[in-house]
Parts: C-alpha cells; structure tokens; sequence
C-alpha cells in the first residue's frame, strides 16, 4: 500500500505502480488500456511466453514489478 490515497475496492487485482493513480479513475483505467495494449497481444507470442519472458527479465532487472 502506498501513501498516497487510493479507492482499495477498485485496485484489488492491479499492480501497486497502476493503483497509485485510482483516484483519477479516467488516468488509471487510460494507463491501464496503455500498458496491456504495449505489454501484451502485439506480437505472435501467446500470453503465456510474454508474461515469462517479461519475469525473466525483471529477475534479471531485480524489479519486483
């Protein structure tokens, strides 16, 4: 949980670097659309190999997120 204020109901199942902003509930959902359109469904990989490929490397990174 962060300092700074946030809606618990509506950041239940997002990462903490998303729900810090769920107090401007147009922003959040915006970067959210953002970073699944980047993330994931822009390449011929199944969901499966992004999400591995992407703990690989924030292992490497040592990024938590």
């Amino acid at each position: 949980m962060s300092w700074i204020e946030q809606d618990e109901e509506a950041t239940k199942n997002l990462p903490p670097v998303i729900s810090v902003i769920s107090i401007n509930k147009q922003a959040m959902e915006s970067v959210r659309n953002l970073n699944a359109n980047i993330t994931f469904g822009a390449s011929s990989l199944t969901r499966v190999q992004e999400e591995a490929i992407a703990t690989a490397v924030s292992a490497t990174n040592r990024c938590r997120y």
